[in-house]
This record gives C-alpha cells, sequence and structure tokens, in this order.
C-alpha cells in the first residue's frame, strides 16, 4: 500500500522538512508540491492560479477569518478546481495532506482515505477557524497534530474521526550542532570571541499589529540587560527584519549581530551559531497560533544542548518539559532577569544544556517515525 499514499505540500520540503519526515517512516511514499501539480496545466493554470491569490486579496475586505493558504471562500473553490485539474492521471488512494488546506474532499472525491498532517492550526486571536478547514479537518479520515495542546484543543472544538500527536522532533543524525558544529569558528567569523551570545533563530511574524513570536518582548528585555552587562551580545538570525523590528534595535544596533538566512537548515555555520551559544532565546505571544504549538524551532533549540530560556505558554511546556528556563509570559523585566541569572550561573546553564540534548532525544526522527507509520497505515488499511 506503500507506493499508493502521496503526500501533499505547499511549503518547500527542504525548509518545512514534514514530508521528509514521513517520507522516513514510508519509504515509498511520493512527495507532491502544490505548485507543480499546477504546472502539470501549464500557462493557463499558473495564470488562473494567481488569479486566485488576487481573488483573495479581495475577499480580505469581506472576510476577516482566511485560512492557512491565504485563501478565503470563493478564492478557494477556484484555487481547488485549479487543482483539481492539475491531480487528473495521478496515482494517489491515500493523501496524506500538510495542513487542512489541501485535505478539501472536493480536491479527493470520497473513495481515497484523507489524513491532515496538521503544521498551523490557524486560528485568529479570538481563536476562530476558517469553516472550511474545520470542514475538511472533520471529514478527513484521520488528523495527526504537531502539539499536545492544539490536540486537546482539536478535541474540543472539533468532531475529529481519528487523531495522534506526532510531534515534528528533529533528526539528530543530520542537526546536532554539538558534533557538527564548531563555536570557535562562528565566534571568529563574526567577531564574537569574547561575549557572552544570547541567540533567537526564527522568523519576525506580524499579523494585523500580533507580535506572533514575542520577539519584540526579547528585544526590550535585551535592552535592560545591556544595561547591566557590557559582553553581551545577541544574534538574531532570521530570514528578513521588518520596519518595527529595525526601530527597536536602533538604541542598541553595536549590541546586535542580525544574520540572513542559511541555505541549508544544518549547515556547518548554522550548527556553528548554535554551539556558539550560551543562551537560546524562546519568546512566545498569546495569539492561539503560536500560543499552543510547539515550534519546530523548539527542537532545533533542544538539539543544540545549550540553555533555553522560555516564555511559559502551554505549547512550550509540552515541547520543552522541564528543559528549559521559564518566565512569565509578557514578563519583559522577568525576561531581562533570568537572562542575568543565567549569564552568571554556568552551572545551571550547562545542566539546563544537557538536560535539553537528552530531552531532544525522546523526539528523534528514529523514535517518532514507526509511531507516525503505524498510524498511517491503521489509517489507510
Amino acid at each position: 500500500m506503500n507506493e499508493e499514499i502521496a503526500y501533499i505540500t505547499s511549503f518547500d520540503p527542504l525548509i518545512y522538512r514534514r514530508p521528509l519526515f514521513a517520507r522516513k517512516a514510508l519509504p515509498y511514499m511520493k512527495i507532491y508540491l502544490l505548485q507543480s501539480i499546477v504546472e502539470r496545466l501549464k500557462t493557463p493554470g499558473t495564470i488562473l492560479f494567481k488569479a486566485s491569490s488576487k481573488l483573495a486579496k479581495i475577499e480580505n475586505r469581506l472576510f476577516i477569518s482566511k485560512r492557512m493558504g491565504g485563501d478565503y471562500y470563493f478564492s478557494t473553490f477556484l484555487r481547488e478546481a485549479i487543482i483539481r485539474a492539475g491531480l487528473n492521471g495521478l496515482n494517489m488512494e491515500a493523501i496524506i495532506s500538510l495542513n487542512p488546506y489541501l485535505a478539501s474532499r472536493r480536491l479527493w472525491g470520497n473513495e481515497r482515505r484523507i489524513i491532515v498532517d496538521w503544521m498551523d492550526v490557524w486560528m485568529w486571536p479570538w481563536e476562530e477557524m476558517n469553516l472550511l478547514d474545520v470542514k475538511n479537518v472533520e471529514e478527513a479520515d484521520a488528523v495527526i497534530f504537531w502539539s499536545k495542546p492544539m490536540l486537546e484543543l482539536g478535541k474540543y472544538r472539533m468532531k475529529l474521526k481519528r487523531y495522534a500527536y506526532i510531534p515534528y522532533g528533529t533528526e539528530l543524525s543530520v542537526f546536532d550542532p554539538q558534533k557538527y558544529g564548531n563555536p570557535a569558528y562562528f565566534k571568529e567569523k563574526y567577531g564574537l570571541k569574547k561575549h557572552f551570545i544570547l541567540l533567537y533563530s526564527g522568523g519576525l511574524w506580524r499579523v494585523k499589529g500580533w507580535d506572533l513570536q514575542g520577539t519584540d518582548k526579547m528585544i526590550k528585555a535585551f535592552k535592560l540587560v545591556t544595561k547591566k552587562l557590557e559582553n553581551i551580545k545577541l544574534v538574531l538570525q532570521t530570514p528578513r527584519v521588518d520596519v518595527y523590528t529595525i526601530s527597536l534595535l536602533k538604541d542598541i544596533a553595536n549590541k546586535v549581530v542580525i544574520i540572513g538566512a542559511f541555505p541549508n537548515y544544518a549547515s556547518f555555520l548554522r550548527q556553528s551559531m548554535f554551539s556558539a551559544a550560551d543562551i537560546i532565546m524562546a519568546p512566545t505571544s498569546r495569539h492561539p497560533i503560536v500560543y499552543y504549538a510547539e515550534r519546530m524551532k523548539y527542537f532545533e533549540y533542544m538539539a543544540a544542548g545549550k540553555a533555553i530560556l522560555a516564555e511559559k505558554s502551554p505549547g512550550a511546556l509540552s515541547a520543552l518539559g522541564d528543559a528549559a528556563f521559564y518566565v512569565n509570559l509578557d514578563d519583559v523585566e522577568g525576561m531581562a532577569d533570568a537572562i542575568v541569572e543565567l549569564y552568571s550561573n554556568k552551572d545551571l546553564r550547562e545542566r539546563l544544556g544537557s538536560m535539553a540534548y537528552e530531552r531532544a532525544k525522546l523526539f528523534d526522527w528514529n523514535n517518532l517515525a514507526p509511531k507516525y507509520r503505524n498510524f498511517i497505515l491503521e489509517v489507510i488499511e
């Protein structure tokens, strides 16, 4: 049956690597990129697909609860019609869809098994979900949640047929900064040989005024710390920096090193960056998308084997367990005090780092893959 399983994603698998994990669990599974399906229709399909995006922008003025893929309602139906045409001739008996966006029965019919591999449970601040997402999830044969708190919320909010918790995890055979990184190389390259390093690696994400990642608070806490500690620097590794973040960094620009995206998540330089960090920062926010989520980056942070300073949230507590130093959510001064405390206590940092690395082993792909495989096969057989 494995050769008839297809994983459908709209994201680059080299960045959002869940399909690669799924194929580790199911070696004969095929991975299909949404863009490649649309391109089967050649120029007309591409033009219509772009038109659906323009329609979504118009709907943005009418509706407030969009889907993870950026669609609303009319744009969804147009996009699904295009995708359905692109699927013609492809042999797929069972579908694993990354997020509900591509899990519609309108696409796949009633004969195929559909499993939603739910990365981002897209909600608005008041925890409203798009009705089409809810419909797709409830009609699916099974749902895999990446977060225990999200699973509990989903069980309460929706009528799910079958479900399981299988987090994103980490592939320690590939990403293990203690083994594959070189802290001295990174410090030399960026002029940080004599500095205590705080590291944040991840996105800066704003939606309608919300700082979803909580990075504004982290920067404000760091500003307070720079008044007490001279040799401390913040390494901000993120694909892009927005104007507001730049304004926050203005007064401490000489204390911050900004590094853009790396070509490979497990590159030598990126792993060296993690191995050079003294504290890894894990801020978050009250927005439900991240508040309940076990973020992908949490597993990389643990794999680095360094002290993690995290804001308390259901998602962070579930993923990091007792392998992090926690502060209350939205407590900027408390975060600043925690940085100073960890700065002053090397033994505590090393103990937390060791606990984090041991916990990362629980989420290694080699341990998670059999559970994923067994659940998928139980659903489709």
